[in-house]
């Protein structure tokens, strides 16, 4: 997949929607290559956990998902046995329902240490930009224990050896455009390719 991808890039006849379409949102993982049936059982336990009524919000990105990381942090490398299975939920009522909880605590928070306010002030960085990162909920926040605890209990035997980590978007265009994002840098930094995010 990877030489595919690479072509898609570097073509340019795609746009950055159309990649993160192409090889995020469609297709098997390649982490479940060949077994179609784990990956349904993935996304139906993330659902129900979440109380959705379907899978179709439930999505794998990463190396997990391509075989190898788009991150332009750390360009395609190659999965490997410490690489997370990055899920996401793209639901805007679910994440609305954690937005209210965590406003409903803030507004009873009391003076936090350095640590929490730094990791308060990433988590808004990353909710301004349409997604919650759980791993930086407030640390009083009861529902943080519930989220890891889930994901834990999915991790490392019941799918596979390695660990499974959650986030919620807002919408599609959220999701959409962060990733096409990542794209577009791909293309400048690797390719020097200005390529079309319309």
């Amino acid at each position: 997949m990877k030489e595919i991808f690479i072509k898609d890039i570097e073509e340019n006849t795609l746009r950055d929607s159309e990649i993160v379409e192409k090889y995020l949102v469609s297709g098997t993982p390649h982490v479940f290559q060949g077994d179609e049936g784990v990956y349904y059982n993935l996304k139906r336990d993330i659902a129900d956990f979440f109380a959705l009524s379907s899978i179709k919000d439930v999505f794998m990105v990463g190396s997990a998902k391509l075989g190898f990381s788009m991150n332009p942090d750390q360009y395609f490398v190659p999965m490997h046995d410490a690489s997370d299975i990055d899920m996401v939920i793209i639901n805007e009522e679910l994440f609305d329902r954690y937005w209210k909880k965590i406003f409903d605590l803030s507004i009873a928070l009391k003076p936090r240490s350095k640590k929490a306010d730094d990791m308060h002030k990433e988590f808004l960085e990353y909710f301004f930009r349409g997604w919650i990162r759980p791993d930086l909920f407030p640390f009083k926040y009861d529902g943080r224990n519930d989220w890891f605890n889930f994901f834990y209990s999915i991790s490392y035997k019941k799918y596979d050896k390695r660990k499974v980590t959650g986030a919620i978007y807002k919408n599609d265009c959220f999701f959409m455009k962060y990733h096409e994002k990542n794209i577009s840098k791909i293309r400048r930094n690797l390719y020097g390719i200005h390529s079309s995010r319309e």
